[in-house]
């Protein structure tokens, strides 16, 4: 068999191999159905193809015959170190294959993974094959609900999950409005996979397609405009086009505001409804379809315990509502209340998450007093919405606090940065007794970065123990993945031989320098903080030597050594001098 390309002989090469395929299974047509059934199984997730589910779902006489004859012809092989797991032998017989499938085998397939989850625990990977070949039959509604819960319930898009980019396309023959969710799912897998020129234009697409919904629907579409905004500004900030990121965080900054503006009577906590009449029917048109979409959602906004419930006051209900109650659209008139408010806060909520990425994005612009205001604008809608809804904002609250600190931190207001960073923890520390192996690492997190604070301020015993108790906590984590977990336990070492210099105890600095360094022994702050060590300890070769190693790397060491009094004793030897271009 020549080498051929696929792009200019495929239709030639599959021709080819239907017809040896069929002279090889010419007594056997059962064989070459099955042939093309597991041509269209994923054999790239581990367990497939497996035997015993595909006996369970595949009901015909000679099964076990047919089977056999693929083994026996080389085409169909077992998995390596797999039991009754099987492959094809080669990818390019099997994508030939799956061109010349029909709906029966997307049929049989369907059952197939039925089976499997019967034998098999439950596998996000098998239930998006199990999608992808109902999509293949039958493109619905249903199924891009399905689509959507499934990305949904995906806690980190990566390759395994690229399936639901075939999932997607073969949906795609569906009108717009199923059309456009769908496309920011594969936007988000796409940016994720790499891919992100193709991510920004499918959010560009999906933008387009909301704009024109919204045209019609306007209260419907707009929280869609403005996700998608916000979708394409983490695209560009994660590529650093840090100004086109400004343009769509802002752009999505304000549809929220128009969307808390078209609703802020009808769904504020304050509103009575002694002004109901004048609220137009299509805000009851638009909440049948929040209803729908939040029903989804429902456990992600609104926890379990206690029911969440807000005051309106006297409520009047007139006929439109009554029908909507009495059919089943809305469940009870507590139903309409809950969501009511619940899209009034996730509104708000969504605005503070915009203000907190517009505050990054004028971080890295250098563009400081607009980040300060932002990321206070993001700070007080959070408090506010964490009254209601403490375990969903909690932790984006504490996000907030941190980044607001930062900002302070890096224009050196120190003191204008400690609250910040207390808050954050004292949150953090409630957290992590609820859930300390999500919330646990970023106690540590915060406590090393409170412990920089306090040694600039300088509040040299605060600063110690908030080191000391982040060491506690980074070792846990060490202990048990000390690839992932050691750079961390090495930060705070670095930082606690700092804190020791500043107050002349050398013993103790030597001490927790020597311990990072022999952990990551290139670590040029390391290195740098040892060099102070030995230049005020009056070392002064060592010191010049392990400078003379840091300034060969990295030149922007000079600047720093001239600015730094632990080297004032070696600023007047010419050694110093030559190696800082003085």
């Amino acid at each position: 068999m020549k080498p051929f390309k696929p792009e200019s002989e495929l239709t030639e090469v599959q021709n080819f191999y239907e017809q040896v395929i069929n002279e090889i299974f010419s007594s056997n047509s059962e064989a070459i159905e099955l042939l093309k059934t597991l041509s269209v199984i994923n054999t790239e997730i581990e367990t497939n193809i497996d035997l015993k589910s595909l006996k369970a779902s595949y009901k015909v006489l000679n099964i076990e015959i047919s089977f056999t004859q693929l083994l026996n012809t080389g085409l169909i092989k077992k998995k390596e170190g797999k039991e009754d797991i099987y492959e094809f032998s080669s990818p390019e017989i099997k994508d030939v294959l799956e061109t010349l499938a029909n709906e029966k085998n997307h049929d049989r397939a369907i059952k197939y993974y039925k089976n499997k989850k019967k034998k098999w625990k439950v596998n996000i990977l098998d239930d998006i094959e199990f999608l992808y070949h109902k999509a293949k039959l039958k493109p619905s509604e249903e199924v891009v609900n399905e689509f959507l819960t499934i990305a949904n319930n995906i806690e980190q898009f990566d390759f395994r999950h690229k399936r639901l980019i075939d999932v997607g396309q073969e949906l795609f023959i569906l009108e717009d409005k199923y059309k456009a969710p769908i496309l920011i799912v594969l936007g988000n897998l796409l940016s994720v996979l790499g891919s992100s020129e193709t991510a920004e234009r499918i959010f560009l697409n999906a933008l387009d397609i909301f704009k024109n919904l919204a045209k019609k629907y306007y209260k419907i579409y707009l929280p869609y405009i403005a996700a998608t905004q916000k979708n394409l500004g983490t695209l560009y900030t994660d590529l650093k086009r840090f100004d086109e990121a400004e343009k769509v965080y802002s752009d999505a900054l304000s549809s929220y505001k128009e969307l808390e503006r078209q609703y802020y009577d009808a769904h504020s906590p304050g509103f009575h409804f002694k002004e109901y009449g004048k609220i137009e029917k299509s805000y009851i048109d638009d909440l049948k379809a929040y209803n729908d979409i939040l029903k989804r959602y429902y456990d992600i906004y609104i926890p379990e315990e206690p029911p969440i419930t807000s005051e309106f006051g006297n409520v009047g209900i007139d006929l439109d509502l009554l029908e909507d109650i009495q059919d089943g659209t809305i469940d009870s008139i507590e139903s309409y209340k809950t969501l009511a408010k619940m899209s009034y806060d996730m509104y708000l909520f969504d605005i503070a998450k915009t203000h907190s990425s517009l505050g990054l994005i004028y971080s890295e612009l250098m563009r400081f007093e607009e980040a300060e205001r932002m990321h206070l604008e993001a700070l007080k809608l959070k408090r506010k919405v964490a009254e209601h809804y403490p375990d969903q904002v909690l932790p984006e609250l504490v996000l907030t606090l941190i980044d607001l600190g930062d900002l302070y931190a890096s224009l050196n207001k120190f003191d204008n940065a400690e609250p910040l960073f207390k808050e954050a923890l004292e949150i953090s520390l409630q957290l992590a007794e609820q859930n300390p192996e999500v919330y646990l690492y970023n106690v540590a997190i915060i406590q090393n970065s409170l412990g920089t604070i306090y040694t600039r301020l300088p509040k040299f015993e605060e600063a110690e123990k908030m080191y000391v108790d982040a060491l506690k906590i980074f070792k846990i984590f060490a202990k048990e993945d000390p690839k992932t977990y050691k750079f961390n336990v090495i930060d705070v070492q670095n930082n606690l031989g700092y804190l020791f210099l500043n107050i002349r105890n050398f013993e103790r600095a030597e001490y927790y320098l020597n311990k990072a360094l022999k952990k990551d022994p290139a670590n040029s702050e390391i290195l740098y903080n040892i060099a102070s060590l030995e230049s005020l300890r009056n070392n002064h070769a060592m010191a010049l030597e392990i400078l003379a190693k840091i300034i060969a790397l990295d030149k922007n060491y000079i600047e720093r050594a001239l600015q730094d009094t632990k080297f004032d004793g070696l600023k007047d030897l010419k050694e110093f001098k030559e190696l800082t271009g003085e």
